[in-house]
């Protein structure tokens, strides 16, 4: 696109941006979108105990209203009736998502980790901000609640529940990688302005897109954002296992076997699939026969990653175009979007058509702060209703920093907030673009770090090392970064080894498979205390006499 952003200067200094691209006023809600699609065009597939099972449109929306039906007879479900679900990715779980879109009930994707043990605090107090009418989960969950039967008797046939943009469709859980996770309340206007937005940007996506994904749809991404862009569009998703060593393999086969268009990716995900195919290229022109489009999160992808990314999506033929974007759970998922293809990680896009991101001054940097009909309209916790964080703008506080980036014409992120800390002498650590730097500097051995050093006199790290990393390689790397980088800011004074990878059930990996860095740290305060008081780890730095 030859246009730029729109910018506009506040009189508090804050920059507002906004895309020339228009975004429609005709957003239909995301039922009607469905009931468009050819009945015969297979809407998902999935994998089953039997082997992957597959659902047309039509049936999809015929067996939802069966559904919901039933509901209504059977459980007494009324419109604005909350339905809280443990049901994993899949066929069922979509046919109650839709059933809930026709009954007018508000659907709940509760996060799995809490309710292994049912009664535990976590799930406790998630299902007190829930409040659900009715609890299903899955035959063989130890949880409390409903198991759908396999066929459904017969019920009296109901009428759809009239829609209202305003009306509540849906919450989902933030990560609680800031603290405890809360309930977002998502609209059915929410998710018709976000994906009208996202094809304004992107038109390729009017063309039915055909995916592959297998992010958890307890997560606003994969149970929001994905599935209902495949709906609007009229395209197909097709679910897949999580990714690991185990099944990157069986990934490739379904790539050649459907070859998708679209390919939805996160950095966990991407360095599996990239390693597949580096050890077998030959899968790959019929893999990727069709795709034209890898779609990462911006702030997500780390510089060597991204790098190995670039390079192959340059020597794939055609070229594929890699895409990035910006969002959170407070906003249905999405806020920013790349106009189109990027070339270096970091590069969050434009704003979304027809909303507006202002970057405030906070100390050093820009806040990224966001406003639009994506925005959700509450948080929900134990107390009841509590507003999003607004500033006096009427803009949503992200908690991000970030600028723009004048030579690409896109919006840059700069590190959260949040995880900068200070040392000792007050002097601020800029964690996030540091850890990078680092990350890159230590290339191809280092994987990941936690950095720690709050309120202490030097910086410590825990290092999580690639596969078939040279350990003294990296060594010698950050006695090269000390000596080029010598601020007590920037030098790490002490290491240690992670000798086991993050645990997902404590919180310390996010759902696209990065390292929750402030859940790490609290969940690991003590080593980080004996790194700083010198009894654990290596140090990096002379002793002082």
């Amino acid at each position: 696109m030859s246009a730029g952003l729109i910018e506009t200067r506040r009189e508090d200094g804050a920059l507002v941006l906004r895309t020339p691209v228009a975004l429609s006023d005709d957003r239909p809600d995301i039922l009607d979108r469905l009931a468009a699609v050819d009945p015969q065009r297979v809407l998902m597939t999935a994998p089953g105990p039997g082997g992957r099972g597959s659902i047309t449109y039509g049936a999809a929306l015929a067996e939802a209203r069966q559904l919901r039906d039933w509901l209504v007879a059977a459980h007494g479900l009324r419109p604005g009736a909350r339905v809280a679900t443990l049901l994993p990715a899949g066929i069922a779980a979509l046919r109650l998502r839709l059933a809930c879109l026709c009954g007018g009930f508000v659907h709940i994707a509760l996060p799995p980790f809490p309710f292994r043990e049912p009664g535990g605090e976590e799930a406790t107090r998630l299902l007190a901000i829930a409040g659900p009418d009715l609890l299903v989960r899955p035959q063989g969950h130890p949880a409390a609640g409903l198991v759908l039967p396999d066929r459904l008797p017969p019920a009296p046939a109901c009428a759809d529940a009239p829609t209202r943009p305003e009306e509540c469709c849906a919450i989902f859980f933030t990560a609680g990688s800031t603290g405890a996770a809360k309930g977002v309340a998502v609209t059915r206007g929410q998710i018709s302005a976000c994906q009208a937005a996202a094809t304004a940007l992107w038109p390729f996506l009017a063309e039915g897109p055909v995916l592959i994904d297998w992010m958890p749809w307890n997560h606003v991404f994969g149970g929001l954002d994905n599935l209902f862009k495949v709906i609007w569009n009229g395209g197909t998703l097709h679910l897949d296992r999580p990714p690991s060593e185990h099944t990157i393999g069986a990934t490739l086969d379904l790539m050649e076997a459907v070859r998708p268009t679209l390919y939805i990716g996160v950095p966990l995900g991407m360095k599996l699939l990239l390693a597949a195919l580096e050890a077998a290229p030959e899968r790959q022109p019929r893999a990727f026969a069709r795709l034209r489009h890898i779609f990462l999160a911006g702030a997500a992808v780390e510089p060597a990653l991204w790098d190995r990314l670039a390079a192959f999506a340059r020597r794939s033929a055609p070229p594929i175009a890699l895409l990035s974007g910006y969002g959170a759970t407070e906003t249905g998922s999405t806020m920013c979007l790349s106009p189109g293809g990027v070339d270096r990680p970091g590069l969050l896009g434009w704003p979304l058509p027809g909303h507006e991101v202002a970057l405030c001054p906070v100390e050093d940097r820009t806040e990224i702060r966001f406003r639009g009909p994506v925005l959700g309209p509450a948080y929900l916790t134990e107390t009841g209703e509590t507003p999003l964080p607004l500033d006096a703008f009427g803009f949503y506080r992200t908690g991000d920093a970030g600028f723009l980036d004048r030579e690409t014409g896109c919006l840059r992120f700069d590190g959260r907030l949040s995880e900068d800390f200070k040392l000792a002498s007050g002097i601020k650590v800029r964690t996030g673009a540091l850890r990078s730097q680092i990350i890159r500097a230590c290339a191809p051995d280092l994987e990941d770090m936690v950095l720690g050093g709050a309120g202490r006199e030097a910086l410590s790290a825990v290092l999580f090392a690639a596969p078939g990393a040279d350990r003294d390689r990296v060594r010698a790397a950050l006695a090269q970064w000390n000596r080029e980088n010598p601020a007590s800011s920037t030098r790490i004074a002490a290491i240690d080894w992670a000798e086991a990878p993050p645990e997902v059930a404590r919180g310390e990996v996010s759902a696209k498979g990065q390292i929750v860095q402030s859940r790490f740290l609290r969940n690991h305060a003590a080593l980080f205390e004996a790194l700083a008081e010198g009894t654990r780890g290596e140090p990096l730095l002379p002793a002082r006499g």
